[in-house]
């Protein structure tokens, strides 16, 4: 018989953003036209369960049991909530290429969840709606990180800058200044999620709760007001950042380094060990990138990137029939 194949990919995503931590994220597409993110590709499988293969430069750091992988078991969950409402799925293969680094603050785990339910629920016709979707994709991505937020899922499956209510699935589509560009710089090492939240406290002094939230409030203002040199003075994060810097060996430097060559701001993406600076001219992306390159990047693995925001999110980018 005759049976489709669909290939899906999610882009990668900064979370935080600085100024919004747990509740921006920003989809991330690179100028030169590099695909960062991870590709899902799914097709009928030769028995009656689920199957996954796993390829990509970042394979290597997913577990070697299957049913360890966040994929997997995006698909069984998948599969439970689809037929508690009417459709029946039939298990699928399921192709994951991991192009995104585990542990980098790129939103690895959320790109594989987002590509993953998002090529599910096409494949069979669309059985959950968005929201549903979305909830599903939080409570994967969850599992991972150790904690539901859509800082990631958000602006992985919807693109562009995207504001998140935190304890909900409420999230909003904001402006993201066509000039800017985020030179994002992944060092080649790994940060583990729940690590890095740890080192963060339980409680915030409220001066400095007062003064970030209204620094939030402003960043917002100033990007639907379009003045983009005042939104980029809005991005300081005093929340996780003074705590999370020792975790990042050269970001002071590189702090310092990017000021002085024109960087508007610069952060840390998600919880690190990528950081990002934001430029509005050619010029100062190139040579950001080319100090980052020679600076802050440790292996081979690492990489530098100037992206735009990647407004499409999680799309079809392959579509098949194969005979079985």
């Amino acid at each position: 018989m005759t049976d489709k194949i669909l290939t899906v990919f999610a882009p990668a995503s900064s979370g935080n953003l600085s100024v919004g931590f747990d509740a921006l994220g920003l989809a991330l597409a690179p100028m030169d036209g590099t695909l960062l993110g991870d590709i899902v590709e799914l097709q009928p499988a030769a028995d009656d369960d689920w199957a996954l293969e796993v390829s990509g430069p970042f394979a290597h750091a997913l577990p070697e049991d299957p049913e360890l992988n966040v994929v997997l078991s995006s698909c069984r969950r998948f599969q439970k909530e689809a037929e508690s409402a009417d459709t029946l799925i039939k298990p699928l293969h399921v192709r994951l290429n991991k192009r995104l680094p585990v542990g980098s603050g790129l939103g690895s785990s959320a790109a594989s969840v987002v590509a993953t339910l998002v090529g599910l629920n096409q494949y069979f016709n669309r059985p959950l709606s968005r929201l549903t979707l979305l909830d599903l994709m939080a409570e994967m991505e969850g599992s991972i990180s150790g904690g539901v937020h859509l800082d990631n899922i958000a602006p992985s499956l919807m693109g562009g800058l995207r504001l998140c209510v935190p304890g909900s699935s409420t999230q909003y589509a904001l402006p993201w200044p066509s000039s800017w560009r985020a030179v994002v710089a992944w060092p080649g090492t790994q940060l583990n999620t729940r690590e890095a939240r740890t080192v963060v406290p339980e409680q915030v002094d409220r001066n400095v709760a007062i003064a970030q939230g209204a620094r939030f409030a402003r960043f917002i203002h100033e990007l639907h007001s379009g003045d983009t040199k005042e939104a980029a003075k809005c991005l300081v994060d005093e929340i996780a950042e003074p705590y999370r810097a020792d975790l990042l060996p050269g970001f002071s430097e590189a702090r310092q380094a990017l000021i002085e060559l024109g960087a508007l701001a610069i952060g840390i993406s998600g919880s690190g060990p990528t950081i990002f600076a934001i430029v509005d001219d050619q010029r100062v992306a190139e040579r950001s990138l080319t100090w980052l390159r020679s600076h802050y990047v440790q292996n081979e693995q690492g990489f530098v990137h100037v992206c735009k925001a990647d407004l499409e999110g999680a799309r079809v980018v392959g579509r098949g029939r194969t005979d079985t």
